[in-house]
């Protein structure tokens, strides 16, 4: 992150903070207050107004002089321009500035911005640093971050998908259930064709209403699975793993590399592929903390679970 960046933050902070003070001092008028006339239409316009049905002003309040309502932080026993300092004292600057905006309120919260500007491009800097010289927390080192070796990447994970399917193929196949008057079944039924193609699987296509479509040359009439499995539209593709397990993967009409997707979700989910395969196919969990792992090994000393977590990273790459 850039200088400018990290400034352009801070302003956009400012006016965060600064907002509803702005919207307090606008309050504070009540509904005399000059500008806010058009907000008592009912009264019509001022100038109709008879000046002696105009309310008294009030007694003007006796007011601290301006160098006592410069702003004072608070705690001074903090370490000075810490972070706690900084987030517990600025706001009080700020408000200082805009309710007295002596040169000294307004140049008090401009040096505290400037710190707390420099400081967080310090940390910024060094965080770099650190994640520069550390594998496990270089991003980059699970998924590739570059252009160059993205496709690389990317490459391996269409090939796990692959072994995955190729794998399902020899312990279940697919159903899907149509109807011939719907509008989205014979796409879906096409798409199952390709993919029962490309991966060698084992289809049946099933009809509710016991008519077929003319992509299929041979179909079944629906005996009582739609009403089992408590489908609820058409079309619906279903993964069927002898000999009594049904995982439905789409209700509704899905492209080939979506049904693709779904499938090895599914195999995924159930523990239906090998071991190496799955692993292949969880690229994304590379490098991953468990819940378990995050179930123990906090303590009071950074430097021990620092550590404890760099034990529990190590071989997950």
């Amino acid at each position: 992150m850039t200088r400018f960046t990290l400034r352009f933050v801070w302003a956009a902070l400012t006016l965060v903070v600064a907002a509803p003070a702005l919207r307090a001092q606008d309050a504070a008028g009540g509904d005399d207050a000059p500008g806010r006339f058009i907000e008592r239409k009912a009264e019509g316009w001022f100038w109709y107004k008879d000046p002696k049905d105009a309310p008294k002003p009030p007694a003007p309040k006796a007011s601290a002089p301006a160098a006592a309502r410069s702003a004072q932080p608070a705690d001074a026993s903090q370490e000075p321009f810490s972070a706690k300092w900084l987030q517990q004292n600025m706001p009080k600057l700020l408000e200082a500035a805009i309710d007295n905006p002596t040169k000294e309120n307004v140049e008090a919260y401009l040096y505290a911005q400037r710190v707390a500007m420099d400081k967080s491009q310090t940390y910024a800097e060094k965080a770099r640093s650190v994640v520069a010289s550390d594998p496990f927390l270089d991003e980059n080192n699970r998924v590739p971050l570059s252009t160059y070796a993205k496709p690389s990447f990317l490459k391996g994970v269409e090939s796990a998908k692959t072994d995955a399917l190729k794998h399902l193929t020899t312990v279940g196949g697919l159903w899907v259930f149509f109807d011939s008057k719907c509008e989205f079944c014979r796409p879906q039924i096409f798409s199952v064709q390709e993919l029962a193609r490309k991966h060698g699987f084992y289809t049946k296509f099933i009809s509710l209403d016991g008519v077929g479509v003319p992509e299929l040359k041979t179909f079944e009439k629906d005996n009582g699975h739609a009403k089992l499995l408590n489908l609820k539209l058409t079309p619906t593709t279903v993964l069927v793993v002898p000999p009594n397990n049904y995982y439905v993967v789409s209700q509704g009409m899905m492209s080939e590399s979506q049904l693709a997707d779904r499938l090895v979700l599914a195999a995924e989910s159930q523990n239906l592929l090998p071991k190496d395969v799955a692993s292949k196919v969880r690229t994304y969990d590379r490098g991953v903390l468990s819940a378990e792992d995050t179930q123990q090994g906090a303590g009071s000393n950074p430097k021990d679970w620092v550590q404890y977590l760099k034990d529990k990273l190590q071989g997950r790459y």
